[in-house]
C-alpha cells in the first residue's frame, strides 16, 4: 500500500498535543523498521519473512496562498504551504490475511486512520484478492496510488483535485442558482437544503477512500478490480447517508512490456436523503462515471494521459443531468541519473444548460499546464521544484493564475 500525502501548513500551528505525541510516536517505531519494508503487492506474498512491515513518508512544501483555489480538494490544508506525513502499516497475523491501515496528519492538528481494511488471499497460486474496509479507489489511474515521487509535479490533475459547485447537501432551485456559482466550487450554496456556503465535490475525492468491500483478480496480462462502497467517486463516506451503495470497476491490460491500457467505471447515489424533503428523488440521484487511461514506459520516458467523463443527477432542475469531462496527459523523462523533469497538460469542460437567454457551461472550464524538475541528492530524499499555469477566464475570482512551489520529501 502506497502512502497517500497530507499536509499542514507552515504557519503558526495549533496542533493537539496528544495527536502529535501519537505521531511522533508512530515515526519512532516507524524510523526502528528496516528501510525499505512495504507490504506486499495485491495478489502477492511479501519476499520477508516479517509479519509486521511500516513504511513512511514526509514531506514539506512551500509555495504562494492560491487564491484562485485551483488545487483545493479540502479546506483542511493549504495544498502549496504544507508539511505533510503518512505513516503505513501491513501485519500480517497469518499466512493469507492481511490488516493495513495508514495514519496520516491534517494540517498536524491531529492524525487521524485514513485507512483501515482487511485483505484476505485464499490461494496462493492466484492473484485473487478480498479487501474489507476503507478501502483504495477502484477507478482511474490517479486515485489509487498518487504519485509519492512517480512525477516531478506538485499538483494533481484537475479531475481529482478540483472543487466544482455541486454540493452532497444542497441543490440550485433554477438554472441561474447554477450558473451564479461558475467557478465557486471553493464555496458554493444553493436555495436548497443545506444554503450555509461551503466547498463542493471534485470530480473524483483522491482525498478519501470509501468504506465498503472490493475485490481484486489479476494475472501478468490483466488486472481486475471491483468495489461496492457507502459513497460516490465525488464523495466518499464511511457512514450511509443515503441507503444506495456504490459501484466501482477498473480493468487494466497490459499489452505488451511497457504498455498499460485501463478502463474505469461508476455509479453511486452522490446525495443525502436529508434532500429528499425539499427535492423528490433527490436520494437516489446519481453520480455516474467513465474513463479510458494509457501508460507507456520506455528506456528514460514515462508517459501516461487519461479522460474521464462524469455526469450528475440534479432533480431540483429540468435537465435530466449535467456533465464535466476531464482530459490530461503527462511525460517524465530521466535527464541524469537522480534528476528528472516533468510535464502535464489539462483541459475541463462542462456541459451547457439554458439559462433562458442563452445556453452557457454549469461550471467554468479551466485549462492547466504544470512543469517540474526533481533531484534525488542521496537516497530517499526528493527535492521537487514546479510551476502551474492555471486558466479559467468564464468564472471564479482569480481567473488566472501562476504558482511556484518548492518541495522536499524523505521516505523511509
Amino acid at each position: 500500500m502506497r502512502g497517500i500525502i497530507m499536509t499542514a501548513t507552515f504557519r503558526r500551528l495549533s496542533a493537539r498535543p496528544s495527536c502529535v505525541r501519537a505521531l511522533c510516536v508512530l515515526l519512532v517505531v516507524a524510523s526502528a523498521v528496516r528501510a525499505g519494508a512495504q507490504p506486499a503487492a495485491p495478489g502477492r506474498d511479501a519476499a520477508s519473512p516479517a509479519r509486521v512491515t511500516v513504511s513512511g513518508e514526509l514531506v514539506a512544501i512551500y509555495g504562494p496562498e492560491d487564491p484562485g483555489f485551483f488545487n483545493y480538494a479540502t479546506y483542511a490544508y493549504e495544498p502549496l504551504r504544507n508539511l505533510r506525513a503518512t505513516l503505513d502499516a501491513s501485519a500480517r497475523p497469518f499466512a493469507g490475511v492481511e490488516v493495513l491501515a495508514q495514519v496520516r496528519t491534517d494540517g498536524v492538528s491531529q492524525a487521524r486512520m485514513s485507512a483501515l481494511y482487511l485483505r484476505v488471499h485464499p490461494w496462493k497460486a492466484r492473484r485473487i484478492d478480498l479487501q474489507v474496509g476503507r478501502v483504495p479507489t477502484a477507478f482511474g489511474a490517479f486515485g489509487r496510488n498518487g504519485y509519492s515521487g512517480d512525477m516531478p509535479l506538485v499538483g494533481r490533475p484537475l479531475a481529482y483535485s478540483y472543487l466544482l459547485s455541486l454540493r452532497r447537501d444542497a441543490l440550485p432551485a433554477a438554472p441561474g442558482d447554477l450558473l451564479r456559482m461558475r467557478g465557486r466550487g471553493w464555496l458554493s450554496n444553493f436555495p436548497l437544503g443545506n444554503a450555509a456556503a461551503d466547498r463542493g465535490l471534485p470530480m473524483i475525492n483522491a482525498d478519501t477512500w470509501d468504506a465498503g468491500a472490493q475485490l481484486h483478480l489479476g494475472s501478468d496480462r490483466v488486472d481486475w478490480t471491483g468495489a461496492v462502497t457507502v459513497g460516490s467517486l465525488g464523495s466518499p463516506r464511511v457512514g450511509d447517508d443515503n441507503d444506495r451503495p456504490g459501484l466501482s470497476s477498473r480493468l487494466v491490460v497490459r499489452a505488451r512490456p511497457g504498455l498499460a491500457v485501463g478502463a474505469s467505471a461508476a455509479r453511486g447515489a452522490y446525495l443525502s436523503r436529508a434532500l429528499d424533503g425539499v427535492a423528490p428523488g433527490a436520494g437516489t440521484a446519481t453520480q455516474q462515471a467513465g474513463a479510458v487511461d494509457v501508460e507507456w514506459t520506455g528506456g528514460r520516458w514515462v508517459t501516461r494521459g487519461e479522460v474521464v467523463v462524469s455526469r450528475w443527477g440534479v432533480p431540483s432542475l429540468a435537465v435530466e443531468h449535467v456533465s464535466a469531462l476531464a482530459a490530461w496527459g503527462e511525460s517524465r523523462v530521466r535527464i541524469l541519473p537522480g534528476l528528472d523533469a516533468g510535464l502535464r497538460l489539462e483541459r475541463l469542460t462542462f456541459s451547457a444548460i439554458d439559462s433562458g437567454t442563452s445556453r452557457l457551461p454549469w461550471e467554468a472550464p479551466v485549462t492547466r499546464i504544470e512543469g517540474g524538475v526533481a533531484y534525488v541528492p542521496v537516497r530517499h530524499v526528493r527535492v521537487t521544484l514546479g510551476v502551474q499555469h492555471n486558466r479559467r477566464p468564464d468564472g471564479g475570482r482569480v481567473r488566472v493564475d501562476t504558482l511556484v512551489a518548492a518541495q522536499a520529501g524523505v521516505w523511509f
